[in-house]
């Protein structure tokens, strides 16, 4: 079992800019209700070809994401075959190894996998997916010193992702699924993203 994935990244959350719990500290909130969209541009697993597809995931954790019992739930472009889907259920819930295989020992709920219509957008700074009717979300790189490029946190001590991410803010997010959420103007983060195992 082999794979290899890359493409863009983005998530968003209710936490204020910049997310604390990725330093391992408390959510700024309550709770942590994060939200991460995946567009692979190249990517195989055992020889199944995975370019042009999507991922999305949402996840629910206590104030201190480092406790564990994260309610979760998957979504699986839907024009994915289903050797594709099965290959993305494989990497994206961690069971294929590789760094996603650290977070499943923190989750205590799996609330679904499920195939929707995901569209994912990219312009510039600027990030958009929608999934189905369940959720919709952007966000917006912010402008560092130089006033030209986002900042980076190269060396996160938790991350979905392993490369640096730029610090963004979120637009509207709306989630009707495992749980509902709608809020506006708090934490993202954007990248190029890898997984290989």
């Amino acid at each position: 079992m082999s794979y290899s994935v890359e493409g863009d990244y983005f998530e968003t959350c209710n936490c204020t800019v910049a997310c604390q719990c990725i330093m391992l500290s408390p959510a700024t909130n309550d709770s942590c209700q994060a939200f991460f969209a995946w567009h692979i541009t190249r990517g195989k697993k055992d020889g199944v070809d995975l370019s042009g597809l999507n991922v999305a995931f949402a996840l629910y954790s206590p104030k201190q994401m480092t406790d564990g019992g994260w309610k979760v739930a998957l979504y699986l472009d839907e024009r994915a075959k289903p050797d594709q889907a099965q290959a993305l259920g494989a990497i994206f819930s961690g069971q294929a190894g590789g760094h996603l295989a650290a977070v499943v020992p923190l989750i205590g709920t799996v609330t679904g996998v499920t195939a929707a219509q995901i569209t994912f957008e990219k312009t510039n700074g600027k990030r958009h997916v929608k999934v189905g009717k369940i959720l919709e979300m952007d966000s917006e790189e912010l402008k560092g010193m130089d006033g030209k490029t986002a900042p980076v946190i190269s060396n996160p001590l938790l991350g979905v992702v392993p490369q640096p991410v730029r610090v963004a803010k979120a637009g509207r997010i709306r989630y009707e699924g495992a749980w509902n959420f709608e809020g506006s103007g708090s934490n993202g983060f954007t990248t190029e993203f890898k997984y290989e195992a």
